[in-house]
């Protein structure tokens, strides 16, 4: 008896000491008894528990607190995944250049290099001719010959690229087997990309499946919502206990966000030199969005496809100074104005009251320029813009813009060109090339051109506003401006390769990035 007795309380007294301090909230109980409640102890994905009835959000706070409580591992997985580019998509559907060409050759026999050009068109065949030369079908004589012995290799070669295309489509595995073929197309600039991905995967410990199975499962109130005091449950209910003694825990300290970091680097180069910081709405009419611009109401970039439209059917109520201003914009973008030529389209100022999310942030600098018309001097921003795009390791369908202008009789394109490489070197930018361009607002128009890992980059465009743009609004000196996307620069900046990695939740990576410039 004296033995039994004192086995019952050695284990309720380790039962107790073990589970006294731990205290879980609503979610990690859910996570928790989600966890258990699977048959074996393997690791289970983070998408998997999205069946505890949990957001991803509340899945990665409740698991990071019960790994703290020792209550469950945290496993870390990194993964490869691929995906099509807009050529990978196009070969797909259309077959791969050099697949297109030999069907012509074995249908032809034999067909002269200029006969390709003409067929497949110049950069297909090009394409084409290289790719076909790597399984010795290369022209001699300016001819390429079917060789019967090399298409059977080659059509087999081929049945493997397009299989990798469909199994990357339909986000299936790919085989092993497969290798040497995927690691060819990758180098084809835009066929496949390759994004590396980490996986979390949970495991509930020993401790805690003793503390699932020992402790019934009791949600508690977090937080006094305006539904509970109004219904009055608050009285009855039971409130969450909370820590305030968290001695002996280790806690990492808040850091700035990298894109957080960058912008304030880019503000701080504007302000020293002397520019005024100005801000827009996410939410602009077309007219500000694109007639004040010169940019036509037939114009492509208006399309649903390029822009997003608000769905309210609410108008835009223009001031009469606005109404009297887009009016200018109108007969400028249709009759143009002394020494420059119109477009010769038609203009409604319907539709200028459309609502779109902002396609850019220069209407911030028409709209400063329209109110401080008589004030030299130059003014920037640093601001959010929507495009309709298909996201993907270099697109986005919401990112920053970085504007920058300067108003001024001196306003130049030999000073634009000084500023430019001024401004850029301040990034770590020692060598740049400035290629001539087309905008619509801008003439002459040029795109900033840098030189990384010894290959050119787009970072930017530029020019000089053209007079169909300034004069509805009454400016009478040159106006320079230029711009670029900050999240492209933030890819040169920390040496990552897709833009969705710096909005993902790589906790190691944001509290150790580093700048590579």
């Amino acid at each position: 008896m004296d033995l039994i007795g004192s086995n019952f309380f050695h284990k309720f007294l380790k039962q107790n000491i073990m589970f006294q301090t731990v205290e879980i909230s609503n979610n990690e109980a859910k996570l928790l008894y989600f966890l258990n409640s699977r048959e074996n102890s393997q690791p289970v994905s983070m998408e998997e528990c999205i069946e505890s009835n949990l957001t991803e959000e509340e899945i990665r706070s409740a698991s990071s607190w019960l790994k703290m409580k020792g209550l469950v591992d945290l496993s870390e997985v990194k993964e490869v995944k691929y995906e099509l580019g807009d050529e990978g998509k196009k070969y797909l559907e259309n077959g791969f250049p050099e697949e297109n060409l030999l069907l012509l050759v074995k249908d032809k026999g034999e067909l002269s290099i200029d006969s390709v050009m003409k067929l497949m068109g110049d950069s297909n065949a090009r394409i084409a001719i290289a790719q076909a030369s790597k399984f010795g079908f290369a022209p001699v004589n300016g001819k390429i010959s079917m060789n019967p012995d090399k298409w059977a290799i080659f059509k087999e070669e081929i049945e493997r690229r397009k299989q990798i295309l469909k199994l990357i489509e339909a986000e299936m595995p790919l085989d092993k087997l497969f290798e040497t073929t995927l690691q060819n197309l990758l180098k084809r600039g835009d066929v496949i990309y390759s994004r590396k991905k980490t996986r979390w995967n949970l495991t509930i410990t020993d401790r805690g499946r003793e503390y699932a199975r020992s402790t019934p499962i009791k949600l508690t109130i977090g937080e006094l919502t305006p539904q509970i005091l109004i219904d009055g449950s608050w009285k009855t209910a039971e409130f969450r206990k909370y820590d305030l003694n968290l001695q002996g825990k280790q806690f990492h300290r808040v850091g700035r966000h990298p894109l957080k970091y960058l912008i304030n680097e880019i503000r701080d180069i504007f302000l020293e030199l002397g520019f005024t910081e100005m801000s827009g709405n996410y939410i602009e009419s077309t007219g500000w969005n694109m007639d004040s611009l010169f940019i036509p109401q037939d114009h492509p970039a208006r399309d649903m496809q390029d822009t997003f439209y608000l769905s309210s059917k609410s108008k835009v109520n223009f001031s009469k100074e606005e109404e009297k201003l887009f009016r200018k914009f109108g007969s400028v973008q249709k009759n143009g104005i002394r020494g420059y030529r119109g477009y010769g389209v038609d203009w409604s100022l319907n539709e200028s009251e459309k609502l779109v999310l902002r396609t850019h942030t220069t209407p911030n600098t028409i709209r400063y320029l329209s109110k401080y018309k008589d004030i030299e001097g130059g003014f920037f921003s640093v601001e959010k813009v929507f495009r309709h795009e298909s996201v993907d390791w270099k697109h986005l369908a919401e990112f920053h813009q970085i504007e920058g202008a300067v108003h001024s009789k001196d306003t130049s394109l030999a000073t634009l060109k000084w500023f430019l490489k001024y401004f850029y070197a301040r990034l770590g930018f020692k060598d740049i090339r400035l290629a001539p361009s087309y905008y619509p607002y801008t003439e002459p128009s040029m795109d900033v051109i840098v030189k990384i890992n010894g290959k050119d980059v787009e970072l930017g465009g530029s020019g000089i506003f053209r007079p169909e743009v300034l004069k509805p609004i009454g400016i009478k000196y040159p106006v320079m401006a230029w711009g670029m996307g900050l999240e492209r620069l933030a890819l040169i900046y920390y040496g990552l390769n897709d833009l969705r990695q710096l909005y993902e939740s790589d906790i190691d990576w944001l509290r150790n990035f580093k700048i590579k410039i």
